[in-house]
């Protein structure tokens, strides 16, 4: 029963990381095009627009890299690179927070993009953790 939890946990955690590397692609593409829209037609205080890109760019860039180590450790079933994306959760799901509570100006879709990020990252680390159990787990042969 052990190894079916593995198998499980493994492969949903493996989907939903799949899922959401092309789940960002279109959050990127969409909040650029977001932010240049604002950018063009409200004005913004001054350096807050530069702030948020900044944040933004760390944003996806730390997503990135936690997508590629969840990955990595889940197909090598090693549990150290999926421990350290699951560390990088955190930051990024604050990042996610930002952008939709305390971005300057907030659009309504920004709000069904940022749910469904953040609906991703706990799915992930859910299935992060189950993860790393199943293979920490000590196996024991009678």
């Amino acid at each position: 029963m052990s190894k079916m939890t593995n198998v499980n946990s493994s492969l949903a955690y493996e989907i939903l990381l799949y899922l959401n590397s092309f789940y960002l692609g279109m959050f990127f593409v969409c909040e650029v095009a977001m932010g240049i829209l604002k950018a063009i037609n409200v004005t913004y205080p001054e350096n807050a627009l530069l702030t948020e890109a900044g944040i933004f760019c760390t944003l996806c860039l730390v997503e990135v890299i936690r997508i590629f180590l969840g990955r990595r450790g889940n197909l090598a079933s090693k549990k150290v690179p999926v421990f350290f994306s699951v560390i990088l959760t955190i930051p990024s799901a604050v990042g996610v927070c930002y952008f939709l509570i305390y971005q300057t100006y907030i659009l309504r879709l920004e709000y069904i993009w940022c749910a469904v990020m953040l609906m991703f990252h706990a799915l992930e680390f859910v299935f992060a953790i189950l993860f790393i159990l199943t293979v920490c787990k000590s196996h024991r042969y009678e």
